[in-house]
C-alpha cells in the first residue's frame, strides 16, 4: 500500500518538475543577461533536448513579439534561430516559416538562414514569397539573405526559382548568384537528369550583343576599355553597382613609399579606379582618421561630372591625425541600405574609437554585417602582423578580397 502511495506521488510531482525545469530554461532564454543566454543556448543539443524545442520556439517567439523595428537582433537570439532550424521536426520548420512574416526584417533574415542553411525544403515556397516583402526592393542585404538561403537548399525548385529571379538583379549580386548556378549540377535536382538538362537549356540563353571591336573603335578609348573589362581597384575587380572606398589618411599616411608618401600612392590609384567606373555604377567616398567624413552623403552616379569631382576633391586631400577604422567600418555598415561592396585602404593599425582591438572589431563587425552582407575588400599599406591579420580576415569573413601592393617603401 506504501509503495503504491509512493508510485502515485511520484507521478504527481515529475510532471510539475518538467514544467519546472522547462520555465526555468524559458526564463534563461529571455532573460536581461546576453552572456546567459548565449551560454544557455550554446549547451544545448538538438539531439539530445528534442523535449526543450517547444519552450525555445516560445523564447524566439517572445522576442519577436518584443523587439523593436530598428534594434539589432542579438547574438543570442541568431544562435537561438539556428538552434532551432537543427531539430528534424516539422514543429521548427513551421515555427520559422512563421518568423519569415516578422516585422522585424532582421529576424526574418535569420530565419530565411537558418531554413536554408538546415534544407528544411517545405519552406521553399514561403522563403519564395519574401520577394514580395517591400526590403526585398529595398535592401542589399535582405535580397542577399534570401537568395543565399534559395541556393542553400540544393532544390530544382530553388535552382529553377533563382533561375529566373537572376533577371531582376545587378551588380554584386547578379554576379555572385551566377557563380552559384555555375556550380548547380544534376545532384541539386536530385538525379533527375530529365528536369536537370530542361534547367540547362532554359539557364542557356544568348550573351546580349555588345558592339564589336570595329564599331567600338570610334568610341574613346577610356569607354572602349569600360565596355569589355571589368574595373579594378588594386587588382580586385569591382561587380559591385553600388560601392564605397574608404581612405585613410591619418598622419602616417604621410611616410613615403616607392617614391611617393602613402597617400599619394592611394590617391593615385583611387583616381584610376574612379576614372573606370560604369556610368550605371553608384559610389561614395569615405576619408578617416581620428574622425570619419564624407565626401558627398548619398551614393553618387558615375557620370563623367561627378567622377571629375571626386577627383578634384581626392587630389585635395591632406593628412589627418590617428586612424579610427572602427567608426569607417561601422558608417559604412549604416551608410545606405543598397551598398553592395566596401573598398577599405589603410596603412596601419586602429589607435582610436570606440574599438581599438582587432580581435574586438573583427566579431562586431562581421555581426553586424550579418543584415547588410557587404563585402569589405581590404588593402593594407606596408602592413604586417595583427594588422594584416586583422584586414585579411575581415576580407575573409565578409566574402571579399585582401591586397597588399609589393612597392618597396
Amino acid at each position: 500500500m506504501l509503495r503504491l502511495f509512493l508510485n502515485l506521488l511520484l507521478i504527481a510531482v515529475l510532471p510539475g518538475l518538467a514544467v519546472g525545469q522547462e520555465g526555468r530554461l524559458f526564463r534563461s532564454l529571455i532573460g536581461r543577461s546576453e552572456l546567459l543566454r548565449t551560454r544557455t543556448i550554446a549547451s544545448l543539443n538538438p539531439e539530445r533536448d528534442a523535449e526543450k524545442l517547444s519552450d525555445l520556439i516560445a523564447a524566439a517567439e517572445h522576442f519577436s513579439e518584443n523587439v523593436e523595428r530598428d534594434d539589432l537582433v542579438p547574438h543570442s537570439t541568431t544562435m537561438l534561430l539556428y538552434l532551432i532550424g537543427q531539430f528534424e521536426h516539422i514543429t521548427a520548420e513551421k515555427a520559422l516559416v512563421k518568423l519569415l512574416d516578422c516585422e522585424h526584417a532582421g529576424l526574418a533574415m535569420v530565419s530565411a538562414d537558418s531554413l536554408g542553411k538546415n534544407q528544411r525544403y517545405g519552406a521553399i515556397a514561403a522563403l519564395q514569397q519574401q520577394v514580395n516583402r517591400v526590403e526585398f526592393s529595398e535592401s542589399y542585404g535582405f535580397r542577399f539573405n534570401l537568395i543565399r538561403a534559395l541556393a542553400q537548399m540544393e532544390h530544382p525548385d530553388a535552382v529553377e526559382f533563382l533561375t529566373e529571379l537572376q533577371q531582376q538583379l545587378d551588380g554584386q549580386l547578379r554576379y555572385q548568384l551566377q557563380c552559384v548556378l555555375d556550380e548547380v549540377n544534376v545532384h541539386h535536382f536530385f538525379g533527375d537528369e530529365e528536369r536537370f538538362k530542361a534547367w540547362q537549356a532554359r539557364d542557356e540563353k544568348p550573351e546580349p550583343a555588345r558592339e564589336s571591336f570595329f564599331t567600338a573603335s570610334s568610341q574613346p578609348d577610356s569607354l572602349n576599355r569600360i565596355a569589355f573589362e571589368k574595373p579594378q581597384y588594386y587588382g580586385i575587380e569591382i561587380h559591385a553597382k553600388r560601392l564605397m572606398f574608404i581612405i585613410d589618411h591619418s598622419g602616417s599616411m604621410k611616410e613615403y613609399w616607392g617614391g611617393y608618401t602613402r597617400l599619394a600612392r592611394a590617391k593615385l590609384e583611387l583616381v584610376k579606379a574612379i576614372k573606370e567606373l560604369p556610368e550605371d555604377t553608384e559610389f561614395a567616398i569615405a576619408f578617416y582618421e581620428s574622425s570619419v567624413r564624407m565626401w558627398r552623403d548619398t551614393l553618387v552616379q558615375a557620370t563623367e561630372d561627378n567622377k571629375l569631382e571626386a577627383i578634384k576633391f581626392v587630389q585635395k586631400l591632406g593628412y589627418g591625425d590617428r586612424t579610427n577604422t572602427y567608426a569607417a567600418l561601422r558608417n559604412s555598415l549604416e551608410f545606405d541600405q543598397e551598398l553592395e561592396a566596401v573598398f577599405l585602404l589603410t596603412d596601419g593599425r586602429p589607435t582610436i574609437g570606440q574599438l581599438t582591438a582587432p580581435a574586438q572589431i573583427v566579431p562586431d563587425i562581421i555581426h553586424r554585417n550579418r543584415f547588410r552582407h557587404l563585402n569589405f575588400n581590404t588593402i593594407g599599406i606596408a602592413v604586417q602582423g595583427s594588422t594584416e591579420t586583422f584586414l585579411k580576415t575581415l576580407a575573409e569573413q565578409t566574402n571579399g578580397e585582401f591586397r597588399q601592393p609589393d612597392w618597396q617603401q
